[in-house]
């Protein structure tokens, strides 16, 4: 045992997890901490993460489950954000940019020599500058160990949509060309997997992990799990990546209990709000 109470695995994989929870999670965080148990991801990127009541209760939930690290910065308010929990203790955790609007809506830490890029983006023209400021900070790490992913509100035209509506759509072209690559149509270049989908029906891939090419090489399996957006537990898919990593020191993800039992006897976190 360490320090921290981690164990040492031989396994060789890092799992890392990204889902938009939705609104903070509101009454919905017992039956969400089961399905991130369930999946036992090493690190969590959490998007439409909230402060307040909700997100400490949910931070809660994760200590309880054996994640020893958690992200620090908070969205102010009801404002929506990114939380990153992590079973490995990372050597640094950052703003990806500060002179964004939101800049916790996207947050970079180091972990096992990767560098992390957890991500929360508005909508329409709003994440422009995020975009730009994304682009900016990965170029250093392009040719090192990194990885961006989270819910990035952008699609291509008739691959990730049935229709052409997102006019952000060019920035995944210019993530691209700096360096990163989309891991799941890399693996799947003609699939057709929606992650959230509007109250129209329209589906939308919006989801996603770029790697660097250093990164690229080491990625073991990607995929979405529709079961928890179908299920109703969300509006989004989880998204999962497993890449190859040496020995690392990690908690044990556990089922939640205390933690969870306080979840279930709380109000919600408030209205869900129209994406």
């Amino acid at each position: 045992m360490t320090k921290w109470g981690s164990v040492m695995t031989a396994e060789g994989k890092l799992r890392l997890l990204t889902w938009n929870i939705r609104a903070g999670g509101g009454t919905r965080l017992p039956r969400i901490a089961q399905a991130l148990a369930a999946h036992a991801a090493d690190v969590l990127v959490l998007t439409e993460y909230r402060s307040g009541e909700a997100g400490q209760r949910l931070r809660s939930v994760l200590r309880d489950m054996g994640y020893i690290w958690l992200s620090p910065i908070e969205p102010p308010g009801i404002r929506n954000g990114v939380l990153v929990a992590s079973r490995v203790k990372p050597r640094m955790a950052a703003h990806v940019a500060a002179h964004v609007p939101e800049p916790w809506r996207m947050l970079a830490v180091t972990i096992d020599r990767i560098r992390v890029f957890g991500i929360y983006m508005p909508n329409l023209k709003a994440k422009i500058p995020y975009w730009e400021a994304l682009i900016d900070a990965s170029v250093p790490h392009a040719g090192g160990r990194a990885l961006a992913l989270g819910d990035f509100n952008t699609c291509r035209a008739y691959v990730d949509e049935t229709g052409a509506t997102d006019v952000t759509s060019p920035f995944l072209d210019k993530i691209q060309d700096a360096g990163f690559r989309d891991v799941w149509r890399d693996r799947f270049p003609d699939g057709r997997e929606y992650s959230w989908y509007s109250h129209r029906g329209n589906g939308f891939r919006i989801d996603h992990a770029f790697a660097s090419a250093a990164m690229t090489r080491r990625i073991l399996t990607v995929r979405y799990s529709h079961d928890e957006r179908t299920s109703g537990l969300s509006d989004h898919s989880v998204l999962l990546v497993e890449i190859g990593a040496g020995p690392l020191r990690r908690h044990p993800v556990t089922r939640p209990s205390r933690s969870l039992a306080a979840a279930m006897a709380a109000p919600d976190a408030g209205p869900i709000p129209v994406q």
